[in-house]
């Protein structure tokens, strides 16, 4: 089976340095949201409440900007992927998130690499300083030069459904416990206010 290796089939980058482009208080600003590591959570699920406003002092390259099929990588760990949908277009990513845009002539489906690099965890063997360090980091060409294997675009389109929907489970599971859990809290208010 062929392999490739990321950069053969996608351009790999990092993203923006926030403090290059940040407007300063003389300067016309433009707004944008922008991801932060929170947005890509160690679940590998795309958080849409933790974006946070960003004013550049210039319009930002659109090299920097989600797209549609676009895969975010945590480079800080934990070290996660995740693939941007239709309604996460449009918002900056910084330098501590990686951006894969596959090319046009490529021979992969989008949801196929993001499913193999977070199923894989072949990021997980990337991070720099293992052991105690602080900050675990994986290096944007260590990403680069990973190899994922060509299959039919039937499998890659199961395994992509397959993880898709795996993501939905977590993505409610969470949902409920957080329920849960606010619910668990108001009756053990009530109870220690004498409402019970």
């Amino acid at each position: 089976m062929k392999k490739y290796k990321i950069s053969e089939i996608a351009d790999v980058q990092s993203g923006l340095v926030l403090s290059r482009k940040a407007a300063k208080e003389t300067d016309g600003k433009y707004p944008y949201q922008r991801l932060t590591l929170r947005s890509v959570t160690e679940d590998c699920l795309f958080d849409n409440t933790s974006f946070e406003t960003y004013d550049a002092c210039e319009i930002v390259d659109k090299q920097f900007i989600t797209h549609k099929n676009d895969i975010i990588v945590r480079l800080y760990y934990p070290i996660c992927a995740t693939l941007i949908t239709e309604e996460n277009e449009g918002l900056i990513v910084p330098s501590q998130l990686g951006i894969i845009r596959l090319k046009e002539d490529c021979p992969f489906l989008p949801g196929f690499v993001s499913a193999y690099l977070m199923n894989e965890r072949n990021l997980e063997s990337l991070i720099e300083g293992a052991g105690m360090a602080a900050q675990k980091i994986v290096k944007i060409g260590n990403i680069a030069e990973l190899e994922i294997p060509c299959l039919p675009i039937e499998k890659q389109k199961i395994i992509s459904d397959i993880s898709n929907e795996q993501l939905t489970i977590v993505a409610l599971y969470k949902k409920i416990i957080e329920q849960e859990t606010l619910r668990t809290k108001s009756v053990i208010k009530d109870i220690i206010g004498g409402k019970r």
